[in-house]
């Protein structure tokens, strides 16, 4: 199976910061994309960057290709410090992206051990179910053609979660990877 794995955001708009990283989303789900192609596999696994291409390009570029499935990395932040959970995307009425949400979600809250993101959700929610708004993450989930996911693993602004997620990171990787065999 051909799986796309988009870096979120971008090297001129890289994202929120992790005080904890002392690093962006982008350069921190760059080097977690690089040790998802990495693991061991039997997908064909390719990275896509939005830079210079946008959203509508990157997903363009991996709808070409011929991807089943699209993953695209992020990490969530908060003004609150105490914000944690893992959470992934879906795009509202997509029944194999809701799969592909879910068997992903499983294998990360697996991993990571935090709760559920937003609180009492199931952590697998529609762009709207995660912010009260229809564009977070709606563009990205919508722009190609294969089921997408939008991974948001935990908060690059909670200590705890990011202690647990530098810990991981590769553990991280090979969650992804299960995920992918699980959804196969």
């Amino acid at each position: 199976m051909k799986v796309a794995i988009v870096v979120g955001h971008t090297k001129d708009a890289p994202g929120a910061y992790s005080p904890y990283f002392k690093e962006f989303e982008y350069h921190w789900n760059t080097d977690l994309a690089n040790r998802i192609a990495a693991q061991p596999s039997s997908h064909e696994i390719k990275i896509f960057y939005r830079d210079n291409v946008g959203i509508s390009g990157a997903y363009e570029k991996l709808s070409s290709w011929g991807a089943a499935v699209s993953i695209e990395l992020h990490f969530n932040s908060s003004h609150n410090s105490t914000s944690t959970g893992t959470g992934v995307l879906y795009l509202s009425g997509n029944h194999k992206g809701k799969i592909l949400a879910g068997v992903l979600q499983a294998r990360l809250m697996q991993t990571l051990g935090l709760p559920d993101w937003p609180k009492g959700s199931g952590g697998v929610v529609t762009p709207f179910q995660a912010s009260g708004k229809q564009e977070r993450g709606k563009t990205s989930l919508s722009a190609g053609k294969p089921p997408a996911a939008l991974v948001e693993p935990f908060f690059g602004s909670n200590p705890n979660d990011c202690k647990r997620a530098t810990a991981q990171k590769d553990q991280l990787a090979q969650a992804y990877i299960l995920a992918m065999s699980d959804y196969a």
